[in-house]
């Protein structure tokens, strides 16, 4: 594997490549301004096969709809939140300390967030659905130490996570309702939850990010969801 390190890239888009990104180890570098595998089209998204990124850096960048296989990210300083549109993931390591980070099963045009046209949209939702039958397991959260952690649209069983602090609400138990009674103050497990329902998920991992100046409380509203039975 190529060792990469103290680098700063700037301003790298990649649009529509088809390519395949592989075999690197990025040490201490920064990404400012660059775009994964932006596409409106499933067979031109790009992939990241065996990728190592170890204390870098990232600020005004996304990821896209494209490909992670076999990636491990072992801490990253998010300078802004760092959005992750669309994509489909295996064998994909978060560990160590890591900033804010939000997956999305939208598909964006643009650094905006701009959703793509419902039609786009779905070519990738049933791409990614294709792609999940065949994964053991999609990505470990487990030891990742996060300030804030969003993970929309990765199937729960496909994820690796630390039970006490990261849980799985399913739709079946989010429609009946009891969640709605409960005191989650100084938490955004509401929002999250009402996000599972509109997308019209089967599930959801809540995650309490180990290093959320609020940590403290956003376990607690997880106890209280799983004492509730809302959350396994």
């Amino acid at each position: 594997m190529r060792e990469v390190a103290d680098q700063t890239f700037e301003c790298l888009y990649d649009r529509a490549s088809g390519r395949t990104f592989t075999g690197v180890h990025f040490k201490k570098c920064a990404f400012e301004s660059c775009v994964f595998s932006q596409t409106d089209k499933p067979e031109l998204r790009s992939r990241a096969v065996g990728l190592r990124f170890t204390n870098c850096s990232v600020q005004g960048s996304s990821l896209d709809p494209g490909i992670l296989d076999d990636v491990v990210v072992d801490g990253l300083k998010t300078r802004g939140l760092l959005q992750v549109w669309g994509v489909a993931m295996r064998h994909v390591v978060l560990t160590g300390r890591i900033g804010d980070v939000m997956f999305s099963p939208v598909v964006s045009i643009n650094l905006m967030g701009t959703p793509a046209h419902i039609g786009i949209q779905k070519a990738f939702t049933e791409a990614n659905r294709e792609f999940y039958r065949t994964v053991d397991w999609a990505i470990d959260i487990s030891t990742g130490e996060f300030t804030d952690l969003e993970l929309q649209g990765v199937p729960a069983r496909l994820v690796r996570r630390d039970p006490a602090t990261q849980v799985i609400v399913t739709r079946e138990k989010a429609l009946e309702g009891k969640w709605r009674e409960l005191d989650l103050t100084d938490t955004h497990w509401s929002t999250s939850i009402d996000f599972l329902l509109e997308r019209g998920d089967e599930d959801v991992v809540l995650v309490a990010g180990k290093r959320n100046r609020k940590f403290r409380q956003l376990v607690a509203g997880l106890e209280k969801l799983r004492a509730a039975g809302v959350a396994e």
